[in-house]
């Protein structure tokens, strides 16, 4: 059996989502339906807009706050779940204190690049992704590159060796245009005013080519589509869950046990 069309383009969220389930992978990606936005993805796209225009000198530091205040109704359109209870006015309230405070990335920092789309090869896959931020240091020549995350810290650290393997995608990309891999891996979690920084490991980096390897072999191969066993994510998160024929009973399954 082969599942893959020919010219499917790989991405780690491609591979997260068919690792998280993957009968979501296959409607998303193999069988194209239609695909719903949720209100975590809305509050990450408008963040990184925000961090996006400033990089590119759009924004003053100082203008953030306002930006952010001004356009938040309009980008996040989708609603926030009930619980736990006053997570959308957490979200709001977190996203406009970290702009309020913001003042860049260090004056030892050059940038390289913003959002900036790629296409490589990684072990005859082609893989599409988007760098948020790659920065030099002035001083030593290291590479830094940065990813901004939205999502909750304890989720974050929970998984961090899987969650990092996305900047380890994006380092392929460093070394093929700059010439060198980044000597440094950050997270940018903007909601707690941290950041989680990894130093580029090549065993890590061999690691997430292999797994890369692994999981598109798994679903070349896949006859079953498993679907998550999450309701939370079923009912929220999940792009496809408006189109899944087994979601329904996972989402009212997770509601007799988890009442709210």
């Amino acid at each position: 059996m082969c599942n893959i069309p020919k010219d499917m383009k790989w991405s780690f969220s491609r591979l997260q989502t068919y690792d998280q389930c993957p009968l979501a992978f296959k409607l998303q990606y193999i069988d194209n339906l239609p695909q719903e936005q949720n209100a975590y993805a809305e509050y990450g796209t408008f963040c990184h807009s925000l961090l996006e225009r400033w990089a590119k000198g759009e924004l003053m530091s100082f203008e953030l706050a306002d930006a952010y205040v001004e356009g938040y109704d309009a980008a996040i359109r989708e609603y926030f779940p009930p619980f736990p209870r006053g997570l959308a006015g957490k979200y709001y309230d977190e996203g406009l204190a970290y702009f309020q405070s913001f003042d860049g990335f260090g004056e030892e920092y050059e940038i390289l690049s913003v959002e900036d789309k790629f296409c490589i090869d990684l072990r005859g896959h082609s893989f599409d992704g988007i760098a948020d931020l790659i920065l030099r240091d002035r001083n030593s020549g290291e590479i830094t590159v940065i990813d901004h995350k939205s999502k909750s810290l304890p989720s974050m650290k929970k998984k961090l060796f899987e969650n990092t393997r996305q900047l380890y995608i994006y380092a392929a990309y460093v070394k093929e245009r700059f010439g060198v891999f980044p000597a440094l891996l950050r997270f940018n979690m903007f909601r707690y005013g941290l950041n989680i920084d990894e130093p580029f490991r090549m065993e890590c980096y061999e690691e997430t080519l292999d797994w890369i390897e692994r999981t598109i072999s798994r679903i070349d191969a896949d006859k079953d589509w498993l679907v998550s066993s999450s309701g939370y994510f079923c009912r929220w998160i999940c792009s496809c869950r408006a189109h899944c024929p087994i979601g329904e009973e996972i989402i009212h399954a997770h509601e007799r046990s988890c009442p709210e």
